[in-house]
C-alpha cells in the first residue's frame, strides 16, 4: 500500500513539474509579443525640427573670357549672402560661388555631367539669358557696370531670383507654401494612359506609336532622372465623356468640364502597378448627338498659324482632355500629322501636371527647372519619411500590445542611416553635379519606401485586431480548467499522507483482535480437559 502511495506522489510531482517547466514557458512563448526598441526620442527630435541638420550648398562657377576678375567670385558671394539673408528660410541653403575650373569642367563633360555655371559676356547693355538645355546662364554686362561695381550684385540677383527662383520661393516659405492643386502626387514611377474615345461605333485606327516615339520619347528621356514613365494606349467606343450635354453652350471653361465630364469608365480601366498616373483622353463626339460638331470647340491655334479643330483642357490631378470639334467618319484613320500637335501640347502640359511649373507659367527653362524640382522633392521626401516614422512611434505607444518585429526595426534603422547619407550629400559643396542631385533624389525615394514598408508591416497590422482582451478570452477557457485540475489534484494527493498512516494502525489493531478471538476456544477446551482429569 505504501508503495502505491509513493508512486502516485511521484506521478503528481511529474505533472506539476511538466506544467511549470514546459507548459508555462510554452504559454509565455506563444503569447509573448516581441516589441523591437524603436529610437523614439531621436525620431521625435527629427519631427520637431525636420531639417535641423540640413544646410543645402549649391556650387556655382563663374567664367569670364574677356576680362579676368580675380576677386569677382568673392564679391558675388558677399552679394549672394546678403540677398539670401533678406528672407528667413525654413530650410537652410546657400550658394557657393567659385572660380571657373577648366580641368573640372573638362572632366564633367567627358563624364556626361554638368554643374551650374555663369558665363560673363561683355555687351552694350546688361541682361541675362538662361540656358534652355543646360545649367549654364549667360550674364550680359557693360563697361559701366564694371566701373560702378554693380556687376557682382547683378550676377547675384540673377542667380538668387531667377536661376534658383524655385528654391528662393519654396525654402523661405516651406511650411506655409500653397499646395499645387493641379499636379498629381509625385512618385518615382508614373503611368501614362493615352486613350482615343469615339462617341460613335465607327471603326477607327490611329498612328499613335510613331507620334509618341518622335514627340514624347525625347521628353521621357529628358525627365528620366526625375520620374520614370510607363505608357499604354487604347481605343474606346461609345464614350464621349458626356460632352454632348454641353453642346448648347457657346463657351466652356475648365470648371464646366469638371462638372459635366464622366471619367468613371477611364478611371475603372486604370489597372496598373504604379500608384500615380496621368491620363490623356482624345475625344471625338457622338455623331448621333452632335452631327454638326461641338459648338463650344473653337479650335486650337499654334505657332504655325494653323487652326486645329480641337481644344485641350487640363483636368486637375487627372490629366488632359483633348476635345475634337467634329465626329469621326466611317473607317477613319487618325494620321500622324493630326496627332503631332496634340501630343506636343500634352508634353508641355505634363510639366504642370508634375508640378514643375504653376498652371499659368511657361516651361521656358526646362533643364534648370527640373534640377530645382529635384531639390524640392528631396526635401519633401525627407519630410514625408520623418512624418511616417513619427506616425509609427505614436502607433507603437498607443497600442502597447502591438508587435514590433525585427524587420521593422531594421527598416527604421536603415531609413535613418540613409537619411544621414542624403543630408551629408546635400551639405557637401563638392557634390553639386547633375548625377549627385539625381542620386540624392533616388535615395530619398528609397527612404520613403523604407519608412512606408516599416509602417505597413503585415505583422503590425495584424496585431491591431488581436488585443489583450481577445487573448484572455481565447486562452482562459483552456488554461483555467487545466490549472485547477493539476494543482487541486496535487494538493489532495499530498493531503492523503496522514490518513494513510491512520488506516495502517487500524489494520494492525484489527489483526490483533482476530488473533485473540482465534486463540480463545482452544484455551477453553484445554481447561475443560484438565478439570475432568
Amino acid at each position: 500500500m505504501s508503495s502505491t502511495i509513493g508512486f502516485r506522489k511521484a506521478v503528481g510531482v511529474c505533472f506539476v513539474l511538466l506544467y511549470l517547466a514546459v507548459g508555462v514557458p510554452l504559454w509565455y512563448k506563444l503569447t509573448n509579443i516581441y516589441r523591437a526598441p524603436l529610437p523614439s526620442q531621436y525620431i521625435e527630435s527629427l519631427h520637431d525640427n525636420v531639417f535641423q541638420d540640413v544646410h543645402m550648398v549649391i556650387p556655382v562657377y563663374l567664367k569670364s573670357d574677356l576680362y579676368k576678375f580675380p576677386d569677382l567670385h568673392d564679391a558675388v558671394q558677399v552679394q549672394v549672402n546678403h540677398l539670401l539673408n533678406t528672407r528667413e528660410h525654413d530650410v537652410a541653403w546657400s550658394l557657393q560661388v567659385l572660380q571657373y575650373d577648366e580641368k573640372l569642367m573638362k572632366g564633367l563633360e567627358e563624364a556626361g555631367d554638368d554643374v551650374y555655371m555663369v558665363d560673363l559676356v561683355l555687351d552694350e547693355s546688361c541682361g541675362f539669358v538662361p540656358g534652355f538645355g543646360t545649367k549654364h546662364v549667360t550674364v550680359l554686362y557693360d563697361d559701366e557696370s564694371v566701373a560702378t561695381n554693380d556687376l557682382p550684385f547683378f550676377v547675384a540677383q540673377t542667380l538668387v531670383e531667377h536661376v534658383f527662383g524655385m528654391e528662393w520661393d519654396v525654402f523661405s516659405n516651406y511650411w506655409n507654401r500653397t499646395q499645387n492643386s493641379v499636379a498629381v502626387l509625385y512618385k518615382p514611377d508614373i503611368h501614362i494612359s493615352i486613350s482615343l474615345l469615339n462617341g460613335g461605333s465607327q471603326p477607327v485606327s490611329w498612328e499613335i506609336d510613331e507620334v509618341l516615339k518622335e514627340y514624347f520619347t525625347p521628353f521621357r528621356q529628358f525627365i528620366t532622372s526625375l520620374v520614370n514613365f510607363t505608357v499604354d494606349t487604347s481605343i474606346i467606343y461609345h464614350n464621349d465623356l458626356n460632352l454632348h450635354s454641353l453642346n448648347n453652350s457657346a463657351e466652356v471653361s475648365v470648371s464646366d468640364l469638371s462638372h459635366h465630364i464622366d471619367l468613371s469608365d477611364l478611371s475603372a480601366m486604370n489597372d496598373f502597378k504604379e500608384s500615380s498616373s496621368v491620363n490623356l483622353a482624345i475625344v471625338y463626339p457622338d455623331p448621333e448627338f452632335s452631327p454638326n460638331g461641338l459648338n463650344y470647340i473653337q479650335g486650337h491655334e499654334r505657332a504655325d498659324d494653323v487652326l486645329h479643330p480641337w481644344n485641350s483642357f487640363i483636368v486637375p490631378q487627372w490629366g488632359v482632355v483633348a476635345i475634337n470639334k467634329y465626329p469621326l467618319k466611317k473607317h477613319s484613320v487618325i494620321s500622324k500629322e493630326y496627332l503631332k500637335p496634340i501630343v506636343y501640347q500634352f508634353a508641355n502640359d505634363m510639366a504642370k501636371l508634375l508640378g514643375l511649373v504653376d498652371i499659368n507659367d511657361d516651361f521656358n527653362t526646362p533643364y534648370i527647372t527640373v534640377e530645382s524640382f529635384k531639390r524640392v522633392m528631396i526635401l519633401n521626401n525627407i519630410e514625408k519619411s520623418v512624418e511616417t516614422l513619427w506616425s509609427l512611434v505614436k502607433l507603437s505607444k498607443q497600442f502597447q500590445q502591438m508587435s514590433i518585429p525585427k524587420e521593422v526595426m531594421g527598416n527604421v534603422t536603415e531609413a535613418l542611416d540613409l537619411r544621414l547619407e542624403i543630408v551629408d550629400l546635400l551639405n557637401n559643396p563638392e557634390k553639386g553635379t547633375d548625377l549627385d542631385w539625381s542620386y540624392a533624389l533616388s535615395m530619398s525615394n528609397q527612404l520613403v519606401a523604407l519608412t512606408e514598408c516599416a509602417f505597413f508591416h503585415g505583422e503590425m497590422v495584424q496585431q491591431n485586431f488581436f488585443p489583450q482582451e481577445h487573448k484572455v478570452a481565447v486562452y482562459l477557457p483552456l488554461l483555467g480548467p487545466l490549472t485547477i485540475v493539476i494543482f487541486l489534484g496535487a494538493v489532495s494527493l499530498f493531503k492523503e499522507v496522514p490518513s494513510t498512516d491512520k488506516t495502517d494502525e487500524d489494520s494492525d489493531e484489527k489483526d490483533v483482535n482476530i488473533d485473540s478471538e482465534t486463540e480463545g476456544p482452544e484455551l477453553t477446551n484445554e481447561k475443560a480437559e484438565m478439570k475432568h482429569d
